[in-house]
C-alpha cells in the first residue's frame, strides 16, 4: 500500500508541474496582450486584461491547492502506521481520561438519533456519558413535533434500559475476576474459556440487535444508511468479538502465553462495551441559558455546565438554572478530559474514540485541541443529487487530509474529538441579552467551527485529520435540502478571515507560516473569490481575443486528477463531470450565501443558522432559487444557439458546454416538475402575502371613495 500511495503522490505532482507549465503558456500569452494594450494606449483594454490575469490568478491558485492538498494525503497515507490494537487497547490497562459524547439534535426522527446514540455508546471506550443535546421547541404546536420531542426525551431511557443489564453483569464478571486475582487463584487457560463465552455472549447480542433493528425486511434490502448501521455499527464488531473468542478457545487448548494483566484488560474492555451513562439536556428549558438559533450554543450551553453541580429554580421569568453545592443539586454533570461532538445523523466507528484519544494522549500530542476523521458519505446512496454531493464530501475527505500535512488544518463540525483544557483556554464569557454565556465554539457566523479554529492556533494549539475514514454521515437528498446546506457552508469566510490575518501578523514570519497561510486563507477566501471570478465570466463581455483555449486546456489535468481521485474513493471516473454540473446547479446557492456574509458585514447583524432538514420527502427550495436554475439552463440553451449562428465559436463552446451541465443538473438532480411546482408554490405565497397586506389598503380606498350612505333621523 505504501507503494501504491507514493506513486499517486508522484501522480499529482506531475499534474501539478504540467498545470504550472500550461498557465505559464496562459500567463505569456495575456502579458504579451497587456504590451498590446500599453502601446496603444487603450486604457479599456489594460483593464481588461488586469481582470482577466487575476481571474486567471485565482483559478490557478484554487487548481494548486487542491494538487498541494492531494500530494499532503498520499504522503501521509505513505507514513502512516495505525497504531496496534495492542497499543490502542493499552487504555483499558488504567483509568482512562473521562470522555463525554455530546449529540446537538434539533427534531431529528427517532431512528436516526437512536442509531447516533448506539454508534455512540458501542464506540470502544472504559466508560462514556452520552448526551443528547436537545435543542426541540419546548412548546411544540403540531402532533407531529410533539412526537418527536417525545421521542428524544424517551430514547436516552430506552438505550439505558437496553445497556444496563449487560453493564451490570460485566463489571461483575470484572470484580470476580479481579478478587481471583487478589487471590492468587487465576487459572489462565480457564479465564481464556470464560472470556471466549463472553465475547460470544456479546457477539450474539449484536446480532439480535441487528436482527430486531431490520425486522423483517433483509439487510440487502434496507435504506442504504441503514444498511450501512446494521453493518458496520452492529454485525461488523460482531465478527470481531466473535472471531475474539475463537482465538481466545485456541490459544486455552494450546500452550498458553498470557497475563494476567492481559486477561484483566479483556475483562475491563468487556465491561467498557456496556459501561455507559445515557442522558438528554434541554437547554430551551431554563430561561437562563441561551436559546440563540444554532448547534454553537446548544453545545457551548451544556459545556459551561460540565463538571459542577446545579440546581433548578423557579423565578418570575421562568425556570432557572443556578450552579450549587452537589448537596442542594437537582442534577451534577460528570468531568470531561475529552469531549467528543458528533452530528445527530452521523456514525462512528467502534474504534473511533479509541484511536483517537489514545493519539491524543501521547506526550508529542499534548498539544493537539481537536483530532477527527472528517465525515465520509454513506456508500451505496443510488439518488443522483445525494450520490454526487457525497462524493465531493468523500474527496474533501482526502483535501482536508492535506490541510493537517501542511500544518492547516481546519475544525470540521459533524464531528470532533476536543481537548477540555484547549477550550478553557479559547472560552470567552460576556452578556448577551441580558444572559451571561460561556462562548468556548464561536456563533458570530454559520460556519461556527471555524472561527474556532483561529482561537485554538492562536493560542498555540493543533488540529489533527486522522488519516482514516472513521465518520460516516447522510447527505442532503434533494435540491431544497441541499440548497440550505451548502449556502450556510458559503456564507461567513470573509468575516472570519480579518482574525486570521490578525494571528499571521503576530507569528513569526518563516516559511513555515506562509505554508499555513497559503492553505488557510484558501478556506476562507476562495469561495467569495471563486463567486466574483464566475460571474464576471459568465457576464462581462471580455474582447474575443482574450478567450483563448488555452485556458480551458490548462484546467484538463486538474479534471482528470479529480476524477482519478473520485475512482480512489470508489465512485466512476465519469463522475467527475457530474460533479461539475453540480457545482454549476450550486452557483446561485454559493452566490447567495457570500451575499449573505456581505449583508452581515453591513448591517452588523448575525445571519439566522439555517439548518439542514431532515425530514421524509422532498424539501420544497425557495422559488427565487428553483427559478434561477430554470432561467440560467434556458440562457445558456438560447446564447449557444446565437453563437453557432453568428459563428462565434469559442464563446458557442463556453456557452454549450454550460448548458449541457444546467439541463443534466435541471432533469437530473432537481427535477424540472419539482422545480416549477416550487416557483409556482412561491408564487402562489407571494400573492397570498400581497393580498393579505394589501387588503386593509383596499378597504380604507373604499371607505373613502364609497361613504356610506347618511341615514336621515327617524329612518
Amino acid at each position: 500500500m505504501t507503494t501504491r500511495y507514493k506513486r499517486e503522490a508522484w501522480i499529482a505532482r506531475i499534474s501539478l508541474f504540467t498545470t504550472l507549465v500550461l498557465f505559464g503558456f496562459v500567463g505569456e500569452y495575456l502579458v504579451k496582450e497587456m504590451m498590446v494594450a500599453v502601446e496603444e494606449g487603450n486604457t479599456r483594454l489594460i483593464l481588461e486584461v488586469a481582470g482577466f490575469a487575476l481571474c486567471v490568478l485565482i483559478i490557478l491558485y484554487s487548481n494548486m491547492l487542491y494538487h498541494i492538498c492531494l500530494i499532503g494525503h498520499y504522503i501521509r497515507k505513505s507514513l502512516h502506521i495505525p497504531a496496534s490494537r495492542d497499543a490502542i487497547e493499552s487504555l483499558y490497562d488504567r483509568e482512562a481520561p473521562e470522555l463525554t459524547v455530546l449529540i446537538p439534535s434539533y427534531k431529528e426522527e427517532p431512528r436516526v438519533v437512536m442509531q447516533t446514540m448506539l454508534s455512540a455508546a458501542l464506540s470502544e471506550y472504559p466508560a462514556k456519558n452520552v448526551v443528547l443535546l436537545v435543542d426541540d421547541p419546548q412548546n411544540p404546536k403540531t402532533h407531529e413535533d410533539i412526537q418527536l420531542l417525545s421521542a428524544a426525551r424517551n430514547t436516552p431511557h430506552e438505550l439505558q434500559a437496553m445497556f444496563d443489564g449487560n453493564a451490570a453483569r460485566f463489571n461483575a464478571e470484572r470484580e470476580a475476576f479481579a478478587a481471583r486475582r487478589a487471590a492468587g487463584a487465576v487459572d489462565v487457560a480457564a479465564e481464556l474459556h470464560k472470556l471466549a463465552k463472553h465475547y460470544d455472549e456479546v457477539a450474539d447480542w449484536l446480532q439480535g440487535m441487528a436482527r430486531d433493528f431490520c425486522g423483517e425486511t433483509a439487510v440487502e434490502d434496507l435504506h442504504f444508511a441503514e444498511k450501512f448501521f446494521v453493518e458496520a455499527i452492529l454485525l461488523d464488531p460482531a465478527k470481531k468479538h466473535a472471531a475474539r473468542a475463537q482465538s481466545f478457545r485456541a490459544q486455552a487448548e494450546g500452550e498458553v502465553v498470557f497475563s494476567e494483566l492481559m486477561l484483566a484488560r479483556h475483562y475491563n474492555r468487556l465491561a467498557g462495551i456496556f459501561t455507559v451513562a445515557f442522558s438528554s439536556f434541554e437547554r430551551k428549558k431554563y430561561v437562563n441559558l441561551s436559546h440563540e438559533a444554532n448547534k454553537a450554543m446548544n453545545l457551548n450551553c451544556y459545556m459551561a455546565l460540565i463538571g459542577k453541580s446545579w440546581k433548578e429554580v423557579q423565578t418570575e421569568q421562568g425556570l432557572e438554572l443556578h450552579e450549587c453545592m452537589p448537596v442542594d443539586a437537582t442534577f451534577s454533570i460528570q468531568h470531561a478530559d475529552y469531549i467528543d461532538t458528533i452530528d445527530a445523523d452521523s456514525l462512528m466507528l467502534s474504534d473511533y474514540v479509541l484511536r483517537l484519544i489514545y493519539m491524543m494522549e501521547q506526550p508529542k500530542n499534548a498539544r493537539i485541541a481537536v483530532a477527527q476523521s472528517p465525515c465520509s458519505a454513506y456508500p451505496g446512496c443510488e439518488n443522483p443529487i445525494e450520490r454526487i454531493a457525497g462524493a465531493c464530501i468523500d474527496v474533501q475527505f482526502h483535501t482536508h487530509q492535506g490541510y493537517t500535512h501542511w500544518d492547516a488544518s481546519y475544525w470540521v463540525g459533524a464531528n470532533a474529538m476536543l481537548r477540555r483544557a484547549a477550550l478553557e483556554e479559547i472560552k470567552e464569557v460576556k452578556m448577551a441579552e441580558g444572559k451571561r454565556v460561556t462562548i468556548y465554539i464561536q456563533d458570530r457566523t454559520v460556519i461556527e467551527d471555524t472561527e474556532s479554529t483561529i482561537d485554538l492556533v492562536a493560542k498555540g494549539w493543533k488540529l489533527y485529520n486522522y488519516p482514516e475514514r472513521m465518520t460516516f454521515s447522510s447527505t442532503p437528498p434533494d435540491f431544497g435540502s441541499l440548497l440550505i446546506q451548502r449556502r450556510r457552508w458559503s456564507n461567513g469566510g470573509l468575516i472570519i478571515l480579518p482574525k486570521l490575518l490578525g494571528y499571521a501578523w503576530k507569528q513569526k514570519k518563516d516559511l513555515r507560516l506562509a505554508k499555513e497561510m497559503f492553505l488557510r486563507v484558501n478556506y476562507l477566501a476562495l469561495t467569495t473569490a471563486g463567486c466574483i471570478v464566475s460571474l464576471m465570466f459568465y457576464f462581462y463581455p471580455f474582447s474575443r481575443q482574450l478567450i483563448t483555449p488555452a485556458i480551458v486546456v490548462s484546467s484538463i489535468p486538474l479534471l482528470l486528477l479529480y476524477s482519478r481521485d473520485l475512482k480512489i474513493s470508489g465512485y466512476k471516473y465519469s463522475d467527475s463531470l457530474r460533479v461539475c454540473a453540480l457545482n454549476l446547479m450550486l452557483f446561485p446557492i454559493i452566490v447567495g450565501g457570500v451575499f449573505k456574509q456581505f449583508q452581515q458585514m453591513l448591517t452588523g447583524k448575525k445571519i439566522p443558522f439555517g439548518r439542514t432538514p431532515k425530514i421524509p420527502g422532498r424539501t420544497a427550495a425557495p422559488a427565487l432559487y428553483s427559478a434561477l436554475e430554470v432561467l440560467l439552463t434556458v440562457n445558456f440553451l438560447g446564447l449557444a444557439m446565437y453563437y453557432a449562428y453568428v459563428g462565434n465559436w469559442s464563446k458557442f463552446g463556453f456557452t454549450a458546454v454550460n448548458a449541457a451541465f444546467f439541463t443534466y443538473a435541471l432533469v437530473n438532480f432537481i427535477g424540472v416538475r419539482a422545480a416549477f411546482e416550487d416557483i409556482f408554490a412561491g408564487m402562489r405565497t407571494t400573492y397570498r402575502t400581497v393580498a393579505t397586506a394589501s387588503l386593509p389598503a383596499y378597504r380604507a380606498a373604499v371607505r373613502f371613495l364609497l361613504p356610506a350612505p347618511k341615514v336621515k333621523a327617524g329612518d
